[in-house]
C-alpha cells in the first residue's frame, strides 16, 4: 500500500510539473508582428491609398493608434495584415477606445477587430476567422466568407457553422462580457485548424475547432490582421508566439 500511495505522490508531482512547464511555455519567444518601420516587408496596409496622403494607421513603438490625426467626418474601414501566415499561435494586445467616431458608424457602437487564418485578396472583409473587438461585444467569433467551424456554446453544447451559404457573416456570442473602461487585454490563441480560445481580460470568452476552408479542407493558416472600422482605438503591447506543438 505504502508504495502504491508512493507511486501516486510521484505521478500527481511529475504531473504538476509538467502542467506548470506549459503554462510558462519555456524557450518561446514573443514578437511584434507590426514593428516600426516595415510597412512592406512585415504588413501591408488596405487600402493603400487615402484622401490628402491621410493615415488610418500611425505605428510607434509596439503602439498603434489608429484614426487619431484623420480629418474629416467620414473615414474608409482599413487593415492592417501581417505578410507573414501564421498557424499554431497565441497572440496578446492590449486596446482603448478613442473619443471619435466616423461616418458611416457615427452612431454605432465602437467596432474593430483581431482577424487570422486571412485567406485571398486583403480587401474589407476578407475570408478569415475574427475575434470581436467591439463595445460590449469583444470576443464574439465572427466567421466570414467561406470558412466553416465547429462553435462551442456557452452551456458546452456545439453548433456547425457555415459561412459558404447564402449567409457569409456568422456570429457566435461570447460567453460573458469583461470589458472595463480604458485599456482591455484579449489573447487569441489558435493551434492550427485544430482550436482557437479568445481570453478578455483573462477570462475565457469563446472557443470554436476543426475549422475547414469553403471546400471542406483543414484551415490551418493564414495571415493576421487588425481592423479599423471607422472609430479610434489604440492597439498596444502587440505580441505574438509561434508555437509548433503545445498541449490544449
Amino acid at each position: 500500500m505504502k508504495i502504491k500511495i508512493a507511486s501516486i505522490l510521484t505521478w500527481t508531482l511529475f504531473s504538476s510539473a509538467l502542467l506548470s512547464l506549459s503554462a510558462q511555455e519555456p524557450g518561446v519567444k514573443w514578437t511584434n508582428p507590426f514593428p516600426k518601420n516595415e510597412l512592406g516587408s512585415s504588413y501591408t496596409i488596405t487600402p493603400n491609398e487615402l484622401p490628402s496622403n491621410q493615415k488610418l494607421f500611425e505605428i510607434k513603438k509596439n503602439k498603434i493608434e489608429v484614426l487619431y490625426d484623420w480629418k474629416g467626418e467620414k473615414a474608409p474601414f482599413g487593415m492592417i495584415t501581417t505578410t507573414k501566415e501564421y498557424s499554431h499561435f497565441n497572440l496578446e494586445l492590449e486596446y482603448k477606445w478613442g473619443e471619435r467616431k466616423f461616418a458611416p458608424r457615427l452612431e454605432a457602437k465602437r467596432d474593430a477587430g483581431i482577424v487570422f487564418h486571412v485567406q485571398g485578396e486583403k480587401v474589407i472583409w476578407p475570408t478569415c476567422l475574427e475575434c470581436q473587438i467591439q463595445e460590449g461585444d469583444t470576443g464574439d467569433l465572427r466567421v466570414i466568407k467561406g470558412p466553416q467551424v465547429t462553435w462551442f456554446q456557452k452551456d458546452g453544447s456545439e453548433i456547425f457553422l457555415q459561412s459558404n451559404g447564402k449567409k457569409t457573416y456568422i456570429e457566435g456570442d461570447k460567453y460573458a462580457n469583461h470589458e472595463v473602461e480604458g485599456w482591455n487585454k484579449v489573447r487569441v490563441e489558435v493551434r492550427g485548424s485544430e482550436s482557437a480560445k479568445f481570453f478578455e481580460n483573462g477570462h475565457l470568452v469563446n472557443e470554436l475547432k476543426d475549422f475547414l476552408d469553403s471546400e471542406g479542407n483543414p484551415l490551418e493558416k493564414g495571415n493576421i490582421a487588425l481592423q479599423a472600422e471607422g472609430a479610434e482605438i489604440i492597439y498596444r503591447n502587440i505580441k505574438i508566439q509561434e508555437i509548433e506543438q503545445y498541449p490544449q
